[in-house]
């Protein structure tokens, strides 16, 4: 299998000599398969490996699982790092399910160490069986060819060497070389849709109908990714052609886009909606509506979409627009200790100082190192350019491209409470303390910020 992967790594241009890779570690089978072999990969050429594991603190053998992706870099003395993350408590407060915000919240870490360490590359170890159940779950939900293209072997940094093997293969593999690993029961819960693909829909799509289903939907995502590179190849010559940015909204020429086939139309009328928005999920339903609205005669006529866009059709153009205007705007000193509050979101915010000894987590509330903080301080919400230095980020990374990792709704950003001293941001109110403020093991005095909705508001 070794051969097998290192013979893809090179067709897919994967990996240059001395490439510099993190290696996202879950403890199973397949991601311990994939350390072993990146790690021989690297030695042959010179490169550079880390190891990058994430606690969801979802089960109780989370801390297991960790102590081996631990103990076992120890032994192959590949740099590991770890982090905790709440998940179910990410899933409830973003409204997703415990599946997308796990994938969200370890891509997050995953980018962030990227950075942090200069890594080239990140490295996953999706499969080929990975790839017939993502291509069955877009299937299931109608997606188009976007979604029937599955995981990409190459995407900018994200890089999935083991898309050329089996979960069978990769068994065999570490049988042969009694690598440790441990067993995610997590993986049998059929409350997980992509479990029930994996535990039966497969199984009965190989039996009854194909015993090579696999390999199948494995082939339809590879020709699914070369003609959905073929549509963006077409839809990046036409969009300078007919794309401008005129007083801060996108207009499209509505003439050359109606005489395009569909397919590049919704294509582009996409492109229109992510760069106004900075949102992807748009259903192909937005993009049907855009597209009858183009085929209308007339003209002035307006289209309400989610977050806040508005498509209207004037003369000769399609207008993209972001109505944000019912957006608070707002900032408030703060004197610490003291009482803090926000009319326009209806929230009080108390500040109060504990010493470091005697100070206890508690739910609604943020502990920040009160003596690496400037002065003066205020709770107010986002401004043009803020940018901030999230914890384990080397430099600084803009607010919005944050609030878009976090998928946040942008008609939902201007309610969001920062805590800030000019231009240097503390707290994302509810979401996170950056570093400059996080408390450490050599922090004096903490500022504990407690947050409550107004009675008389709610």
């Amino acid at each position: 299998m070794y051969q097998t992967v290192v013979r893809y790594i090179n067709d897919q241009n994967m990996l240059k000599p001395g490439a510099r890779v993190l290696v996202g570690v879950s403890g199973g089978a397949d991601s311990m398969a994939l350390l072993h072999i990146l790690q021989q990969r690297c030695m042959d050429n010179g490169g550079v490996l880390w190891a990058a594991h994430l606690n969801h603190s979802l089960r109780s053998q989370a801390g297991q699982d960790e102590q081996l992706v631990r103990d076992t870099c120890r032994r192959w003395d590949i740099p590991c790092y770890t982090k905790t993350v709440d998940v179910a408590a990410v899933a409830a407060r973003t409204k997703r399910s415990l599946e997308e915000a796990g994938r969200d919240c370890r891509y997050q870490f995953f980018r962030e160490l990227a950075d942090e360490l200069g890594a080239d590359h990140i490295a996953t170890a999706h499969h080929q069986n990975d790839q017939a159940e993502s291509v069955l779950l877009h299937l299931l939900r109608g997606s188009g060819i976007r979604g029937l293209q599955g995981m990409q072997p190459v995407k900018g940094k994200l890089i999935r060497p083991l898309l050329c093997v089996t979960r069978q293969d990769i068994e065999r593999y570490v049988q042969e070389h009694q690598l440790p690993f441990c067993q995610d029961l997590t993986n049998h819960d059929p409350a997980f849709v992509r479990n029930r693909i994996r535990l039966h829909l497969i199984p009965y799509l190989q039996e009854a109908f194909n015993p090579r289903i696999v390999e199948a939907l494995n082939r339809l995502a590879a020709i699914a990714q070369e003609e959905n590179a073929a549509l963006d190849e077409m839809a990046d010559r036409q969009w300078p052609l007919l794309s401008s940015w005129v007083e801060g909204t996108l207009e499209l020429d509505a003439d050359r886009l109606r005489e395009e086939p569909a397919a590049l139309q919704s294509r582009l009328i996409l492109r229109a909606l992510v760069e106004v928005s900075h949102q992807s999920d748009w259903s192909r339903d937005d993009l049907l509506k855009v597209r009858e609205l183009l085929s209308k005669p007339g003209s002035n006529l307006i289209l309400q979409l989610a977050d806040d866009v508005r498509v209207g059709k004037v003369y000769h153009k399609l207008v993209f627009t972001q109505d944000l205007t019912d957006s608070p705007s707002f900032c408030y000193p703060v004197t610490v200790p003291g009482q803090v509050y926000i009319r326009e979101l209806g929230m009080n915010y108390s500040l109060a100082i504990v010493p470091a000894q005697e100070w206890q987590p508690a739910p609604d509330t943020i502990a920040l190192d009160l003596d690496r903080l400037a002065s003066p301080l205020c709770l107010r919400s986002r401004q043009a350019g803020d940018r901030l230095r999230p914890l384990g980020f080397k430099g600084r990374k803009s607010l919005k491209k944050y609030f878009m990792e976090q998928k946040i709704p942008a008609r939902q950003r201007n309610r969001i409470v920062l805590l800030a001293a000019g231009e240097e941001i503390y707290a994302v109110m509810g979401f996170m303390v950056t570093q400059p403020a996080v408390v450490t093991d050599s922090t004096r005095r903490i500022l504990v910020i407690k947050a409550r909705p107004d009675a008389k508001a709610t």
